[in-house]
C-alpha cells in the first residue's frame, strides 16, 4: 500500500512543479518589456491595392 501512495504522491509533486514552472514562464513572458531581446523592427508593408490574384 505504501508504495501505490508514494507512486501517487510522486505523481502529484511533479504534476504540481510542472504547473509551477509554466506559470512561472508565462508570467515573466508578460512582464518582460524585451529590454534583452527586442523585437524585430518590421516597418511598414508595401501595399499594391488588388486584394485578389491574377488569372482569377
Amino acid at each position: 500500500m505504501t508504495r501505490k501512495r508514494e507512486k501517487v504522491w510522486t505523481a502529484i509533486i511533479a504534476t504540481k512543479q510542472w504547473f509551477t514552472k509554466l506559470f512561472t514562464s508565462e508570467a515573466d513572458a508578460l512582464v518582460d518589456d524585451f529590454r534583452n531581446n527586442p523585437p524585430p523592427e518590421i516597418g511598414t508593408q508595401p501595399f499594391s491595392g488588388d486584394d485578389n490574384e491574377r488569372g482569377d
